[in-house]
């Protein structure tokens, strides 16, 4: 088994589907002031491809907002090596579980209130049992990053996710509408893990309120779990054929402020979303320890 092959597996070691092999791994990246850090954890290639399509002409509606329709991507990472035990890994990024903020030691965690940082630890340690997405649930919102397709109109935006097989993929295409026509949010809907959304625009930029989130999700893949207060803002921005996504998260029970997650940005691609492989999990009854990928890094 090739390097990269063997690290999807064990990125998804609760979502044993045998064609994960068939799909990339992508990498997430910001633009403009982000792009050191890109170029540093990614490859300067991959940087200086969202540098470029960020620099493009913004395509804009008839109503004068930037059209965010499209098939959205992350550039093809990089594949950084290590070596454990005697035994070269593969170690791409891969959105929704190990990103900037979402990672083993990583610079940016959510800031739990310290009688909870206990959990959050046990939860990462018993991660291939507890994560949600290891189970083929869906990420929710907003581990589940920007969209793969948007499809834009004047009081509606529809968000389309594929999350390739190796970012704790689920059964089918994830859908949100986000009517962007001034209505309020609903009253008579149950907790979802896309929540309610209602969109508005502030600028360029267009501000999505999220709620009625359910809390069998996690934030990231270290054991960040939330509880039913969560409520999320994201932005979503256009520049060229770069959009970025950033999100605001608020939990008041878990939380101690709020928590503004490390941007994303992906680039303008040919393609559409396609159809998925059911996710079916197979593996917990078979693990002999707690080991998973994030004690590789």
């Amino acid at each position: 088994m090739n390097p990269r092959a063997f690290w999807r597996r064990a990125a998804i070691a609760g979502c044993g589907v045998l064609c994960f092999c068939l799909f990339a791994v992508r990498v997430a990246v910001r633009a403009g002031a982000q792009v050191d850090r890109a170029t540093v954890s990614h490859g300067a290639a991959a940087a200086a491809e969202i540098k470029a399509a960020a620099a493009k002409p913004t395509p804009r509606a008839s109503d004068g907002h930037p059209d965010l329709t499209g098939y959205w991507d992350f550039p093809q990472p990089s594949v950084n090596e290590h070596t454990k035990d005697g035994v070269t890994y593969a170690t791409p990024f891969l959105p929704g579980q190990n990103a900037v903020g979402q990672m083993v030691g990583d610079p940016n965690p959510p800031p739990y209130k310290p009688e909870l940082l206990a959990k959050v630890k046990e939860l990462e340690k018993n991660q291939t049992h507890a994560d949600p997405a290891f189970h083929c649930k869906p990420l929710g919102v907003p581990r589940v990053g920007p969209p793969r397709q948007v499809i834009q109109t004047a009081k509606l935006v529809v968000f389309l996710y594929q999350v390739d097989i190796g970012e704790g993929d689920q059964s089918g295409v994830g859908v949100r509408l986000i009517p962007t026509d001034g209505r309020p949010h609903r009253k008579d809907v149950d907790p979802m893990y896309f929540g309610d959304s209602i969109g508005h625009w502030e600028g360029d930029t267009l501000v999505v309120d999220v709620t009625h989130l359910t809390d069998d999700t996690w934030l990231g893949i270290s054991g960040y779990f939330h509880s039913a207060k969560l409520h999320v803002i994201e932005r979503y921005t256009r520049k060229g054929n770069a959009l970025t996504y950033e999100a605001t998260v608020e939990d008041p029970q878990v939380l101690t402020k709020p928590w503004v997650m490390t941007p994303q940005t992906v680039r303008l691609e040919e393609g559409m979303v396609v159809e998925q492989p059911p996710c079916e999990e197979r593996d917990e009854q078979h693990l002999v320890n707690d080991d998973h990928h994030t004690r590789d890094y």
